[in-house]
């Protein structure tokens, strides 16, 4: 499943992609028709890691926004638990504002650094579980819990 299947144009010309949230919602509930769980979840966890490190490193691209990432961590958790696959731990729930992810990063040693925090978002999303044993070594907190269903690079 591509990402772009997730956003849509509001006048179908020449407005700006914007994410369509309906269809993310309804992914909570099941995959859209000829799609699987894994293909669903794979665009996901693409679609947040490009995001928040193109948050963390000041890249362009970020196409989701504090309003809106919400609705699509939640959707990547529920479709990751209906295979029984554990979603990756995420303590921050937007990119700005006290639990967002910029505070996460500047309380927890990736400030300043914006490869080690491309590599806590990698972690967080990406790393399979006991490739990084003890913990990240930018500081950027645990070792994530999700299966790697993606590579990032």
């Amino acid at each position: 499943m591509d990402t772009e299947m997730l956003f849509s144009r509001r006048d179908g010309w020449v407005a700006p992609w914007v994410l369509d949230v309906e269809t993310v919602e309804s992914l909570r509930f099941s995959p859209p028709a000829g799609r699987t769980d894994p293909e669903v979840a794979i665009a996901l966890t693409r679609l947040l890691y490009n995001d928040f490190v193109s948050y963390g490193t000041a890249g362009p691209g970020r196409r989701l926004d504090d309003e809106n990432v919400p609705v699509v961590m939640k959707a990547h958790r529920t479709v990751l638990e209906r295979p029984a696959l554990k979603p990756p731990v995420r303590p921050f729930r937007t990119f700005d504002g006290p639990r967002g992810f910029g505070t996460y990063w500047r309380t927890n040693g990736t400030s300043g650094s914006r490869p080690a925090r491309r590599d806590c978002v990698e972690q967080m999303m990406c790393e399979p579980p006991g490739h990084s044993e003890g913990g990240h070594p930018h500081g950027c907190g645990k070792q994530s819990p999700y299966g790697g269903l993606v590579s990032a690079k």
